[in-house]
């Protein structure tokens, strides 16, 4: 079988099984507001109304905090923004941790003291990084999936399969 067999179907289930872990720990009280690391949770697309109360799962970007930095401000749409960051796919059989795409990191560990971090404009991301990094402080390293419907969709892009889920490992 081609590594990429029926990409669209196992790329939907894995983001449906990241939501169902994100509801237990929303029926546990946990949010954005007070996770704390290790704690998942999903953040609505900037693009979409809050006050709507049945979005899809493939709207939402599901994040996990793996070190709170100490910064209080968190960037906005037009600001210039400092990362570092591992894009990956969903895991394979031939790649367990999932297809490296690209990355500013230079070490397996996230070490922000090793790795080269790179200058963006925010606005010029896509928008579920968009999403999830507008809600980051400096010095947090967050996981977040991205579903392909906040990433590049039904569009390629170099080695990224058109529905794929992005996951990046990321440090603001």
């Amino acid at each position: 079988k081609n590594e990429f067999h029926d990409w669209q179907s196992r790329n939907e289930a894995y983001t449906d099984s990241l939501a169902a872990v994100v509801k237990v720990f929303e029926q546990r009280g946990l949010n954005i507001d007070n996770a704390n690391e290790g704690d998942v949770f999903r953040i609505l697309s900037y693009k979409l109304d809050p006050s709507v109360t049945d979005w899809e799962s493939g709207n939402y970007v599901y994040c996990t905090v793996l070190k709170k930095g100490d910064g209080k401000a968190s960037p906005i749409y037009t600001d210039s923004i400092s990362i570092s960051y591992r894009g990956r796919l969903i895991p394979t059989p031939e790649h367990p941790e999932g297809y490296v795409f690209e990355q500013t990191f230079k070490t397996d560990v996230i070490t922000p003291e090793s790795n080269v971090p790179t200058q963006i404009i925010l606005s010029e991301l896509v928008s579920g990084m968009v999403t999830a990094i507008s809600h980051m402080k400096v010095g947090d390293i967050w996981r977040f999936a991205i579903p392909n419907q906040l990433g590049y969709g039904k569009t390629s892009k170099t080695s990224i399969p058109a529905y794929s889920t992005l996951i990046f490992d990321l440090h603001l």
